[in-house]
């Protein structure tokens, strides 16, 4: 088990903005954690007073990125950036609703090649029911700098 200080060692996004509090199992291909993120008033993803379920999509990339760290698969590159996101099935329209309780957050590697990394993932409440589900593409390197077009 990780507690939220482990996997903020081990992924860029930091304080408020790590969305994910405990890793409970992973492998060469899967993750699992879990949050209550979703519920803090102070959640830096809410816009308008509430979280959109596409927050979870935000989730899942973190808990691919802590699955990048843990399995190694991360070390020769200096980075990566999400680059798509695909096959998004939502069941709910935002995930700051209490009865939701603790978050269920699971990865699967789907494919892995020196460009990047795509990810399937799906977000559970914790009385069971699915809430969003989806594949994120990941691609290493540095997202390019923005050029200056009046220059």
């Amino acid at each position: 088990m990780l507690g939220r200080a482990e996997i903020m060692a081990r992924i860029p996004h930091q304080g408020a903005s790590c969305l994910i509090e405990t890793c409970s199992s992973w492998s060469t291909e899967v993750l699992r954690a879990h949050t209550m993120a979703h519920l803090c008033a102070d959640n830096p993803y809410r816009y308008g007073g509430r979280l959109d379920v596409l927050v979870g999509a935000e989730m899942a990339m973190q808990a691919a990125a802590l699955h990048g760290a843990l399995t190694g698969s991360q070390t020769c590159h200096k980075g990566g950036y999400l680059a798509a996101l695909r096959d998004l099935q939502s069941q709910c329209d935002r995930l700051d609703c209490p009865e939701y309780g603790q978050l269920q957050i699971d990865v699967t590697r789907e494919q892995m090649d020196s460009a990047g990394m795509v990810y399937g993932f799906t977000i559970h409440a914790e009385p069971g029911g699915l809430l969003l589900q989806g594949r994120g593409t990941v691609m290493f390197g540095l997202i390019p700098p923005a050029t200056d077009a009046a220059a």
